[in-house]
């Protein structure tokens, strides 16, 4: 009997994930790719496969829809009598894992009803669902006869599937040019994919626009139609990115004010008519309660924009729903008036290890390498839980990597605690393989508006990602890695990022320090934006004397600081000031004034308190 190392990777991730215009795209997407990971790391244990990665101690989290995230690599050991036995083996998973997407295709579509199955071109729809899956594998005999078979079977593996992924077979997208089931409009998610929407937007049934959350002239193809129907059984686990950014107002105002119980009224009438939904998921898994339960609903309707939107888009075609709406509005205008709405940003929380590499580097066994993978999925399945303490929402975990929303005011907090959380728990396996540095989190955050595409908001948040492991950074190697990146995308100006290693505690210290002064609005917004101009206008002068250009500074941040007057009209403490100049001298008035103007952002629980974009 030999003994072969196998990898497989599951795809395409870009479709399955980074296609999305909606929170539940970007949710559905996620835990669809999950799915069919563990449809296919289950096909592969029945079959008598030992798992490295997932690592799982019982079958049973592999079921369907389970709780537990696997990642689309799988890594596993397969004994067979020869190469044609292991292909029957890997064969049969593959089976098993497109059966599993077509199920949930096939569920998607019977959510849709018979009522709007019409609106479905049929022929299409079969064709793409037949041809999304992407499964690549590789593998490797080990040789028992070495003492290092196994590593070296790694090695090989990966390299092999590495080239697998890299000149992998592409059907034609058409043998015909005139074809004219090609001559469609694409998908407004994916548009490698033609829609499968049959008709016009104004020729669309009410009922199908309405289960398909479609806006004005969006197209859908087959994997789309999935994303916006498929795991209903599981929906409850999804949560609006609208609920998560106005979380901090509906417990801070919404939930103290007298209004609270009619407006809750208004948006379950609003939920039994289909224009509103619940949010019920996001539980605790020791009390069994939601973090949202205060208000279980997606929110969307506490903007004023939002609603005023809704209210046009139904006033002539549902008048109770217009009535409900209109309602809905009565009761949020006091407290609009007084309070200010929610605010309309929130944060995308991407994270990933680092040096994960060098410790499975020196994984040289089986058993190592599967205590590497415990460890990892001991790390995700904490996120969900400390995503929670933090009234986030987790979207994957699977080994080192997490996804999900946090809104802003706690963002910082969580990111941390991940940080922290991610360290102590590879720390232990990593002293057993003698790696001289623990494996360490960088988390990358962007913060969005909420009328911004996930898509756009995901990439944003890949770009946080990517600057706060440092690969920029080519003067100082040690500054890469374990480091948190703040993006702030804001629709009125220029993106603004700013970057802080976890071992950086006194600018982590500054960061925070600046958050606590605007929530106890001890310095104006404006202070930031002075502080950039005073930067822009002497940036060219006295350019060939330092000294002089930086004393010209000071002096008028100086003269800036004594000026400025709080909301309360009271200067601004000297301890504070002493805090600024002194910030200022150390990484610059420039990287100074991003800090704070992302700060004012991080502190803020209502749109009031960021006032105008």
């Amino acid at each position: 009997m030999n003994r072969y190392l196998v990898m497989l990777s599951i795809g395409p991730v870009q479709s399955m994930i980074a296609a999305a215009r909606r929170s539940r795209d970007l949710w559905s997407g996620s835990w669809l790719l999950s799915e069919l990971s563990k449809a296919c790391a289950k096909s592969l244990a029945n079959q008598g496969a030992t798992l490295i990665f997932p690592y799982v101690e019982d079958n049973a989290l592999l079921d369907i829809n389970s709780e537990f995230s696997v990642g689309n690599k799988l890594q596993v050991i397969i004994e067979a009598q020869s190469v044609e036995e292991l292909q029957r083996i890997i064969k049969q998973a593959k089976v098993d894992t497109k059966k599993r997407f077509l199920n949930e295709a096939d569920s998607a579509l019977k959510q849709l009803g018979e009522a709007s199955i019409s609106d479905i071109r049929q022929q299409l729809w079969d064709d793409q669902k037949d041809g999304y899956l992407e499964i690549q594998a590789a593998w490797a005999k080990i040789d028992e006869n070495s003492d290092n078979g196994y590593k070296q079977a790694v090695q090989k593996v990966a390299g092999a599937l590495a080239a697998r992924k890299a000149t992998r077979d592409f059907a034609p997208a058409a043998t015909n040019p005139y074809d004219a089931s090609r001559m469609l409009p694409k998908s407004s998610l994916d548009g490698a994919f033609e829609t499968v929407i049959s008709k016009s937007q104004n020729k669309l049934k009410q009922v199908t626009r309405k289960k398909l959350s479609l806006s004005d002239s969006e197209q859908l193809d087959c994997l789309g139609v999935v994303k916006r129907l498929g795991f209903d059984d599981k929906v409850e686990q999804f949560t609006p990115f609208t609920r998560v950014t106005a979380h901090a107002w509906i417990q801070e105002v919404l939930c103290n004010h007298d209004n609270l119980e009619q407006v809750k009224s208004i948006y379950n009438e609003l939920v039994k008519l289909d224009a509103a939904t619940r949010v019920r998921g996001n539980k605790s898994p020791e009390t069994g309660r939601s973090i949202y339960q205060d208000f279980a609903y997606d929110a969307q309707l506490l903007y004023p924009y939002r609603l005023d939107a809704a209210i046009q888009e139904w006033k002539q075609v549902d008048d109770a729903i217009g009535d409900q709406l209109k309602l809905l509005k009565e009761q949020l205008l006091p407290i609009w008036r007084k309070y200010g709405e929610p605010y309309s940003y929130g944060a995308m929380l991407l994270a990933d290890g680092d040096r994960m590499g060098e410790l499975l580097d020196q994984a040289k066994t089986l058993d190592q390498h599967q205590q590497v993978t415990k460890a990892l999925s001991e790390f995700a399945e904490s996120v969900a839980d400390t995503m929670r303490q933090y009234n986030g929402h987790c979207i994957y975990a699977g080994g080192d990597d997490v996804l999900g929303f946090v809104p802003l005011d706690q963002a910082y907090d969580c990111s941390k605690q991940l940080s922290v959380s991610f360290e102590k728990k590879l720390a232990g396996v990593s002293q057993q393989l003698g790696v001289a540095k623990s494996p360490t989190l960088s988390v990358g955050l962007a913060v969005c508006h909420i009328t911004t595409p996930m898509s756009v908001i995901r990439d944003l948040a890949q770009q946080s990602e990517k600057n706060a492991k440092g690969d920029h950074i080519k003067d100082n190697v040690s500054k890469r890695r374990n480091a948190l990146n703040l993006l702030l995308s804001v629709r009125s100006g220029n993106d603004v990022s700013v970057r802080y290693q976890w071992t950086d505690i006194e600018s982590l210290n500054a960061f925070k320090q600046w958050i606590s002064l605007y929530v106890n609005k001890e310095i104006p917004s404006r202070v930031a934006y002075n502080i950039r101009d005073i930067h822009l206008r002497t940036n060219l002068m006295a350019k060939n004397d330092t000294a002089l250009r930086e004393g010209i500074r000071a002096a008028e941040l100086k003269r800036m600081l004594k000026q400025a007057r709080t909301a309360q009209g009271d200067q601004i403490d000297a301890e504070t000031i002493g805090l600024i100049k002194k910030r200022g001298v150390d990484i610059g008035l420039e990287k100074l004034a991003d800090e704070l103007i992302v700060a004012r952002w991080f502190a803020a629980k209502t749109q009031q308190e960021l006032g105008r974009e």
